[in-house]
């Protein structure tokens, strides 16, 4: 209203009358036009409507005695100044609806940011709830029901331990922190007492240990992955194969995986794992109890989220350094953290995306195959997502497991994302 007054400062005289006149106007085009009876003269006593400003004893209509010789001279002022103001007021309406759309447009959230559509439920099933019905299997529910125990006491460690460089190093020589070693203690702890696992391995230590002759599966787990972003307090994550005895891993593929599971550790602790008919997400809730927080998730077949791993490739790469341009010529949203089980999970909660890790001479594969492309590749597809072997172009499920360290190029996503890639990797 400050703004209105000085504009109309120059057009009308501030005589006193005139001050009640801008006011009363001013008041009128704030209320919408609703208020009319506020401006001296413009309405009749009788028609006074009662507002929060007039409770003040404000801009009250004149009285009727007295008042004509008043109302006459300035009627015509009044109106005046009325259309003179909501002149002013609709331009400036005008004008922020531009800024605004020109913001939603730049920055809106369903352009660039793609904030949650997620509306919360008045309740949600337990995480037994949903097995009972979705997962048939009793030794493979056992199995989800002891890994996602250890994931528990991982979460646990995560928020009480520091950050520090271990004394050892693993098979490859790399420095091993803290929180790597307590997150793969809790899973071969797991591994080795469980009547349930039959053999396992850890890419800390890529070797098959059998652990009861009597189990019934095969584990593959990356305890910690994001080593490299963790002390700088990100995502990272445990993610876990699982194959059936009958097959083995060496000689098997992705495909015969019984079922993979992905434990997130951000602001909260999440799981997303395969079951019967699709990919669920479950979230660790008060008291440690796993609850659904998304069901039969589904990866949209188009995208505009990208996570481009291994940049130095597209230095060597021209089919990775022209996909890059594509993804900026085309305004695609930039998504990247460095942490494997982050840049892929979003896929699940954003319903699109696509993670693409190539290689070249200098940029060799770094990803292996049983301990993490294998498993994600499973979640995704099933989610309705592809993936590419960076190479040939077949699905990454589709590559046999020769080695247990064995290393390969990756993408993975969106339908019309992930799988055409290849010939550009």
């Amino acid at each position: 209203l400050k703004c209105s007054k000085r504009e109309i400062k120059g057009q009308i005289k501030m005589t006193g009358s005139s001050k009640s006149l801008v006011a009363g106007a001013a008041c009128a085009v704030a209320c919408g036009g609703a208020s009319l009876a506020f401006v001296p003269g413009l309405v009749p006593a009788s028609s006074t409507v009662s507002s929060p400003s007039a409770s003040q004893g404000h801009l009250r209509a004149g009285s009727a005695s007295g008042s004509s010789s008043a109302s006459g001279s300035i009627a015509a002022p009044a109106a005046a100044a009325l259309l003179a103001l909501g002149a002013v007021g609709a331009s400036r309406r005008r004008v922020a609806a531009r800024v605004a759309r020109r913001a939603d447009e730049a920055f809106g959230a369903s352009h660039t940011s793609f904030y949650t559509d997620a509306v919360a439920k008045d309740s949600y099933e337990t995480i037994e709830s949903v097995m009972e019905k979705k997962l048939k299997d009793p030794k493979v529910k056992g199995m989800v029901n002891e890994l996602l125990a250890a994931c528990v006491k991982i979460t646990e460690a995560l928020r009480v331990n520091l950050v520090t460089v271990n004394d050892s190093s693993n098979t490859f020589g790399d420095v091993q922190l803290t929180v790597d070693v307590i997150a793969d203690d809790l899973l071969w702890d797991l591994a080795k007492t469980s009547p349930l696992v039959y053999e396992a391995s850890s890419e800390e230590e890529p070797e098959i240990v059998k652990t009861n002759p009597d189990g019934q599966f095969v584990l593959c787990w990356d305890p910690l992955d994001g080593s490299s972003i963790v002390d700088n307090n990100w995502a990272v994550g445990t993610i876990v194969g699982v194959w059936d005895k009958s097959t083995g891993l060496l000689g098997a593929t992705g495909n015969d995986q019984v079922m993979s599971l992905v434990v997130l550790y951000g602001p909260r602790t999440t799981a997303f794992m395969t079951l019967d008919d699709g990919v669920y997400e479950f979230t660790l809730g008060p008291g440690n109890k796993w609850i659904c927080s998304r069901e039969r998730i589904e990866i949209s077949k188009d995208c505009k989220i990208f996570a481009p791993a291994n940049l130095r490739a597209a230095q060597e790469v021209d089919g990775y350094a022209k996909l890059i341009d594509h993804y900026m010529t085309n305004k695609y949203t930039l998504r990247y953290s460095g942490g494997l089980v982050p840049d892929v999970c979003q896929q699940f909660t954003k319903k699109q995306g696509v993670f693409c890790n190539p290689t070249s001479k200098a940029s060799p594969a770094k990803l292996r195959l049983a301990f993490e492309a294998a498993p994600f590749g499973r979640l995704v597809e099933m989610a309705g997502g592809k993936t590419s072997d960076g190479v040939t172009g077949e699905s990454v499920l589709k590559v046999k497991i020769e080695s247990v360290d064995q290393r390969c190029a990756l993408a993975i996503g969106s339908a019309h994302e992930g799988g055409p890639l290849h010939p550009m990797l």
